[in-house]
């Protein structure tokens, strides 16, 4: 659904947190096993993240958040006990997937996104908040060992709003919880490495931006559809979002 020409202004930008702005990937590898090759532990990593995508699919819509890390945990004995990765489950102890699951609470920033959202804010002026999945404690943890909190200024959990993403009310309660739900959708824009989170996003009227990351939407294999689902507002980092933002908004003015 592409915006129209008397689209709001932009006053906010929601963002997804992990592979949008973290890297979880760097994080979960370092707390694998360390008896298992790198590539071994890479390669799990990748099939855990899948897995917890799948996961999210495969929920009735409007189904109340559950523990991320208790999904975590879920997901990765599934994996080492019914496959696919059986042949790794020898590395494993309680205690080292105990290990693996907090790994998701600490990251580091992609190198893109701090100066790229500071851009943002400095020259448009608008709010930046994160919407994602997870608990509340989760993303206090990411933001602090991330360093991201000087350029956030909320931070909106599917644990806190009492429904996860793709679910189209979780967009509807953080427009309204900023003031934005009166003016319409078309004032936010949601910015995000995962086409599932856009789509949905969009469906209720927020305008989108698509961030490529090496580490996300590995199933998401046709490019020329992710630019036309997201008006050509694809990028591969953070970078160029304040011009993008700006072109955006521009675009809406009819200029």
């Amino acid at each position: 659904m592409s915006q129209p020409a008397s689209a709001p202004p932009i006053r906010a930008v929601f963002l997804d947190f992990m592979g949008t702005c973290l890297d979880w990937h760097s994080s979960v590898v370092r707390a694998l096993p360390a008896s298992l090759t790198e590539e071994a532990r890479s390669d799990l990593a990748l099939v855990w993240r899948q897995a917890f995508f799948d996961d999210i699919r495969s929920r009735p819509p409007g189904e109340a958040p559950e523990d991320i890390d208790v999904v975590h945990e879920r997901l990765l004995k599934r994996l080492l006990e019914e496959g696919p990765r059986t042949d790794v489950a020898h590395a494993f102890s309680d205690a080292s997937i105990t290990e693996a699951v907090q790994a998701w609470h600490q990251m580091t920033a992609w190198q893109d996104v701090y100066a790229g959202l500071a851009a943002v804010r400095e020259q448009l002026g608008v709010e930046v908040f994160v919407l994602a999945n997870g608990t509340t404690r989760l993303q206090l943890d990411l933001v602090r060992s991330s360093g991201l909190a000087p350029v956030i200024d909320m931070l909106f959990s599917s644990q806190l709003l009492g429904v996860a993403k793709p679910t189209p009310e979780i967009y509807k309660r953080a427009l309204d919880l900023v003031g934005l739900g009166r003016d319409g959708p078309g004032g936010a824009v949601m910015v995000a490495a995962h086409a599932y989170d856009l789509r949905a996003a969009k469906a209720v009227g927020l305008r989108t931006v698509y961030i490529r990351r090496w580490t996300d939407d590995l199933d998401e294999t046709d490019d020329e559809l992710l630019v036309r689902e997201n008006d050509g507002y694809v990028l591969d980092d953070f970078a160029g979002l304040a011009e993008v933002l700006k072109k955006m908004q521009s675009a809406s003015d009819g200029h």
